[in-house]
């Protein structure tokens, strides 16, 4: 069995600001800091760092061999991971204020991703592999159409959130990962309350695992009737940059070593709680060694 992490790369351009900048304003930041970034080379390294065997497909421009060494040095297979010869690696502008972040996105390559690197890709996997994706890429519905034809095991994190999202084949989707406003969205819910949230994801998507965090109050596993909570576990946040992409590198990583759910769900908790005491994103997550004896 063999994991396959399609997703985006981005330069991450983080300034740590004393409050987010509003309209008509213009302030200075306290600190910057450029680090590598995308929830796609995010979420290898979580898994990685969880003790899986990851290969990162993928697009960066003629700015992007600092990421192929990057993802190396974690242990990320990069055999799949090509270069664009005119775009620019895509880039996130993160302001950080207080223990939390707002992003804007600049696909650039990410964006340039086709069929025929989709087909070349999915060539050297098979069925029983796994997918994981996230909404920061093209050619995504392609990619799950192609994916479940091989009887590939899909992964979905479902951030950014957009309209884009519905047209894409979710039906084909088995673990959809979403924090409580992308769940919303999702079912279409215009609710408050976890609990009614969880009742609109069950009706929306009867038969696809779903893990919805919730911040302080924690993460739900929701499949069918079955729902199990995590509590979170209290920390001081300094940056929750890549908090939601080391859960889902960490939840599915121990899905696949053959834990529980609740297992699951405890050390992915673990995980992200440790990453947002940290400043940065891919640099922030830790390794499984360090969340087993937190």
């Amino acid at each position: 069995m063999k994991v396959l992490s399609f997703g985006s790369l981005n330069f991450d351009y983080v300034y740590e600001m004393d409050h987010f900048v509003q309209p008509k304003e213009t302030i200075s930041s306290l600190r910057y800091s450029r680090h590598f970034g995308g929830k796609g080379l995010n979420q290898s390294i979580a898994l990685a760092k969880a003790g899986m065997e990851v290969y990162h497909a993928g697009m960066v421009g003629i700015d992007g061999q600092p990421f192929i060494d990057y993802l190396q040095k974690y242990g990320v297979r990069t055999d799949y991971l090509i270069s664009h010869e005119s775009l620019s690696t895509g880039h996130a502008i993160i302001q950080v204020a207080h223990g939390e972040n707002c992003i804007i996105l600049h696909g650039g390559a990410n964006e340039a991703i086709g069929f025929e690197q989709v087909d070349d890709v999915l060539k050297q996997f098979e069925k029983g592999d796994l997918l994981l994706i996230q909404n920061e890429i093209s050619s995504l519905a392609y990619l799950i159409e192609k994916a479940h034809e091989k009887g590939m095991r899909i992964a979905f994190n479902v951030a950014p959130m957009n309209d884009k999202v519905f047209q894409y084949p979710l039906h084909l989707v088995d673990y959809l990962l979403v924090n409580e406003v992308e769940a919303k969205e999702l079912a279409k819910c215009d609710c408050e309350e976890n609990e009614a949230i969880i009742m609109a994801l069950q009706k929306a998507y009867p038969k696809a695992e779903m893990v919805m965090t919730v911040g302080s109050e924690g993460s739900y596993y929701i499949h069918g009737e079955e729902v199990i909570h995590q509590k979170a576990f209290k920390v001081e946040a300094k940056d929750t940059t890549a908090a939601g992409d080391t859960f889902t590198g960490f939840f599915l990583a121990m899905i696949l070593q053959g834990s529980t759910i609740k297992e699951a769900l405890q050390m992915a908790s673990k995980a992200s709680s440790i990453t947002v005491t940290r400043e940065g994103a891919a640099q922030s997550i830790p390794l499984m060694e360090e969340v087993r004896v937190w």
